[in-house]
């Protein structure tokens, strides 16, 4: 199960603002982008250990309403896992995803660099 409530690492929370400034995108929709992006890389991109002392985000914001597919996709990569270690892994993923999509000086880069 996701969690109710996580929060991101600082680093990531930086990135975000940096996007939104250039995409107008919000943060949850950027850190979607980010979540599915690393999850192509598989279960490596989620094991990087990070501080999550950035932006707290309430699940059902975070997820929207296909928070049953992101769950799915993390069970697929990575197995079950713990609320915690769940957590965790989320926010790495959206780390690594956030460092590939800070080219993007546009909405329309941004989908490209998620591609």
């Amino acid at each position: 199960m996701l969690p109710k409530r996580m929060h991101i690492s600082q680093a990531a929370t930086d990135k975000l603002k940096i996007l939104k400034g250039r995409t107008g995108l919000t943060p949850n929709i950027v850190c979607r982008i980010a979540l599915i992006r690393s999850l192509r890389e598989g279960p490596r991109a989620g094991k990087k250990k990070v501080e999550q002392n950035g932006s707290e985000f309430i699940g059902t914001t975070l997820f929207g309403e296909h928070a049953n597919v992101f769950e799915a996709l993390l069970v697929q990569v990575h197995g079950p896992l713990d609320g915690k270690t769940l957590s965790q892994v989320i926010a790495s993923h959206i780390d690594d995803g956030l460092t590939g999509l800070m080219k993007a000086k546009s909405v329309v880069e941004l989908v490209d660099h998620a591609v």
